[in-house]
């Protein structure tokens, strides 16, 4: 029990959002601990609403768990404050527990004075960082974490140096595991996703962190790119961190300054001359490489790896340098890392190949909510594409995409949202607003982009704007609406 919340064991503490995957799994391991007088919060207007919220937060669950857990949480909550209700009698705890995005919501009002007055606030990624006994890699960035996250947690896994790999953080569909954590007296392995928003509510870091790299996101929350910039390098300025993995081919991470004191440096970028005089994983024509001190250990053909895209090949880098900070790199180890790689099958929703109909390629790519993201999908795919975009606005310069070299865009088809639009003017700026569809429903456009794909080509889903699956998906999800759209229909009886 961490000692900040061991002191409080019989005092309200108060849990807000609980149909999210963070408040929640809080919920649940307090009350786990015998916590009396947990009060959950949710925005939903009522039970119906929170079960359904519920269930989509929790997507890394089978439907079964995701109804044991709900039933577990509504039965040990000592009140649950829901709709107008919501937020009622927080000034009142001893403790707050939110969402990492919680400071967005004008509807926090409440929490942000209880902050300004200095009632005390903690998160779930704190929790696992103080309650983690044995080794501890976080790794953030603007693109890449989740996969880079999962190959760090397979190549650990596959070291056999750790008892139990555990892989939790910010991604939805990782299964949580702070009970598990809390029960580990050492030689267990934990591995974070960690968004930015949760490194601002951080007070100390994983041992070994990484940064994938920094491109322009969430400026609006930041006060521009210094802050953003700023906010991600607390996983190597924070007390605890002494590994810290950097992109040799990113300067934007790079030129964030020299590390403390005591903070050992690894690279990996795409040819050794980016690593400096430092270890780390680096390319060698195409075979993966590994150097360590004075070898260069090699890994595999990077044709083995089962992942699109250079950026892919970056994560892999990025976890294979994560993979040599924890444990000493021998040619046995390697090769177990290597097996590994190639066991390996591209993350949901992460240029993830769901259908192929009639010569066409159907890709989902829903997490890539930023340009730079949804040009390195395009890339990967090596073929000309039907995008299928669009979403809300968070101030993100949309040239990069709408003037993307090799003509990769057939026709980009948009669902409406103020970033649409922002991306509809780049593109209308650059000469090719004629590229430019519109829908308004999913199953709608992705019957459209049937129809505008000619075999050989590929439809891609990459939202390219945030609030694509809060928009979209409430009638179903992309593979669903490929099924329906590429299905033959039935033939209706003569009259």
């Amino acid at each position: 029990m961490p000692p900040a919340l061991a002191r409080l064991r019989d005092e309200r503490v108060d849990v807000v959002g609980v149909a999210s995957v963070e408040a929640g799994e809080m919920a649940r391991y307090l009350l786990a601990a015998g916590f009396p007088n947990v009060v959950g919060h949710d925005r939903q207007p009522d039970r119906d609403a929170l079960a359904h919220a519920h269930s989509l937060a929790h997507a890394g669950l089978s439907r079964e768990e995701r109804a044991e857990r709900l039933q577990q949480l509504l039965g040990g909550l000592s009140e649950l404050h829901l709709g107008g209700r919501y937020l009622e009698g927080v000034e009142g705890s001893a403790l707050v527990i939110a969402t990492q995005a919680w400071f967005l919501s004008p509807a926090n009002a409440p929490l942000h004075r209880l902050r300004e007055r200095g009632h005390p606030f903690y998160s779930l990624a704190q929790a696992y960082l103080d309650l983690a006994q044995g080794e501890v890699v976080g790794v953030t960035g603007s693109h890449g974490k989740s996969t880079t996250t999962w190959l760090a947690a397979e190549l650990l896994r596959a070291s056999g140096r750790y008892h139990t790999v555990w892989l939790a953080g910010n991604d939805r569909h990782n299964r949580q595991a702070l009970e598990e954590v809390a029960r580990d007296r050492g030689g267990g392995c934990l591995v974070l996703e960690i968004s930015n928003r949760q490194l601002l509510q951080l007070e100390r870091a994983p041992r070994i962190g990484a940064i994938t790299n920094i491109t322009p996101n969430h400026l609006d929350e930041h006060g521009g790119m210094e802050g953003y910039v700023r906010a991600k390098r607390r996983i190597f300025d924070l007390p605890g961190c002494q590994l810290a993995v950097r992109n040799g081919d990113d300067p934007v991470s790079l030129g964030t300054g020299e590390l403390g004191p005591g903070t050992r440096e690894l690279r990996f970028a795409r040819n050794l001359e980016q690593l400096g005089a430092r270890d780390g994983c680096y390319q060698e024509g195409e075979r993966i490489m590994l150097r360590c001190g004075e070898r260069s250990l090699p890994v595999m053909e990077a044709a083995r790896v089962p992942l699109l895209g250079e950026h892919n090949l970056a994560n892999l880098r990025c976890a294979l340098a994560l993979l040599a900070a924890a444990v000493p790199p021998d040619p046995a180890l390697l090769a177990g890392a290597a097996a590994a790689v190639e066991r390996f099958t591209p993350l949901r929703h992460r240029t993830q190949l769901v259908q192929v109909s009639d010569g066409v390629e159907y890709v989902d790519d829903l997490s890539s909510t930023t340009p730079q993201s949804t040009v390195a999908a395009l890339r990967a795919l090596h073929r000309p594409s039907v995008l299928i975009a669009g979403g809300d606005d968070k101030g993100i310069d949309f040239s990069q995409l709408a003037t993307l070299e090799g003509d990769p865009l057939r026709a980009v088809v948009l669902l409406p949202g103020a970033g649409s639009e922002q991306l509809a003017q780049a593109l209308r700026a650059a000469g090719r607003g004629a590229l430019v569809h519109r829908s308004e429903r999913l199953l709608e456009a992705v019957r459209l982009a049937r129809g505008l794909a000619l075999p050989g080509d590929a439809v891609l889903l990459s939202p390219a704007c945030p609030g694509f699956f809060s928009a979209h998906y409430g009638e179903g999800g992309f593979r669903q609406a490929v099924r329906r759209a590429t299905s033959p229909r039935p033939r209706t009886a003569p009259a």
